[in-house]
């Protein structure tokens, strides 16, 4: 079905339903890089709805090329809101790292596109500030074959190289979803391996795992959390309930200078890390309570010890 069809200059018509769908998958590809370089949170809805509204910028640049979105700052208002739909909103660092990756990936992919149609002098315009391909009827077949075969190789290509530097800046610093199960009640969250945390229980040979109020909050009430300091613990551990007062635990710890300190652990009933060769079941991990978030746009709620990811069992 052709949505519309307009002329310029040469009279000649715009297919604008195929052009649509080119952009709406274009900008699908591009939304996908953008949730991989940021690690942000999506799902398929929000991810077409958000590829529906970028690609609605092509018929509004066709009919209407002098409205107010299609300027400089119409376009940035509306890349805040696609970037808005198409991922969860966590904290205002955490949109606009987002927002600046989006664009980042967009001219990394537009710069690499536009070196390859002046290589190969493709026929491609620009009208309106859009990227139209026409000569006639669907278009050049030489344009269209640029289009479709030289976006997702710049795709892949710019995917490729985002993975790449990722294996080597994370290395130990890797990523994986976290559940808790404790009282009945199960806690997700995203845990990050820390090869600085070394932390083990000297009397049971548990490892640590450190985690914030995010995965603690889903497995207790704030008011139990609140108690669960170090002062709280050591003057008044009654007001605590049963379950909570028989899990607690004091692991001894050494800071940068300080000597020395307790930490408050909790011990749950299971954790699981769930990684690409399957779940690593630790039964009766020890949870430490960390009041603060770990991070500013929390990327990460947990401190995965490194041993975790070795044994796969209790320690």
């Amino acid at each position: 079905m052709i949505w519309g069809t307009t002329t310029f200059e040469e009279e000649v018509p715009i297919y604008l339903d195929a052009v649509w769908l080119l952009n709406f998958l274009m900008d699908a590809m591009i939304l996908n890089l953008t949730l991989g370089l940021t690690r942000a949170k999506s799902s398929k809805f929000r991810f077409i709805l958000a590829s529906f509204i970028a690609s609605a910028m092509v018929p509004l640049t066709v009919f209407m090329p002098h409205h107010f979105l299609t300027s400089s700052l119409g376009k940035g208002l509306i890349s805040l809101v696609i970037i808005w739909v198409a991922f969860q909103y966590s904290s205002l660092r955490a949109f606009m790292m987002q927002w600046i990756s989006f664009y980042f990936i967009n001219f990394a992919i537009g710069g690499s596109m536009m070196g390859m149609h002046y290589f190969l002098t493709t026929e491609v315009e620009l009208k309106g500030g859009a990227m139209i391909t026409f000569s006639g009827g669907y278009g050049d077949p030489v344009s269209w074959l640029f289009v479709i075969v030289g976006f997702p190789c710049s795709y892949f290509f710019t995917k490729w190289r985002f993975s790449q530097i990722s294996v080597h800046q994370m290395k130990f610093d890797q990523m994986y979803e976290v559940e808790v199960g404790f009282g009945g009640r199960r806690a997700i969250c995203q845990g990050m391996v820390d090869s600085g945390n070394q932390l083990i229980d000297p009397i049971s040979r548990k490892m640590v795992f450190l985690a914030d109020r995010h995965v603690l909050r889903q497995l207790m009430e704030e008011s139990v959390l609140d108690e669960l300091t170090m002062d709280q613990v050591a003057t008044s551990m009654e007001h605590l309930p049963d379950v909570v007062q028989k899990a607690v635990r004091l692991v001894p710890f050494q800071a940068a200078g300080h000597q020395g300190q307790l930490l408050v652990t909790i011990m749950v009933d299971d954790l699981q890390i769930n990684t690409e060769e399957g779940p690593l079941h630790i039964r009766k991990a020890l949870l430490g309570v960390q009041q603060s978030d770990l991070t500013h746009d929390n990327t990460y709620q947990m401190l995965i010890h490194p041993h975790a990811m070795v044994k796969g069992k209790s320690a």
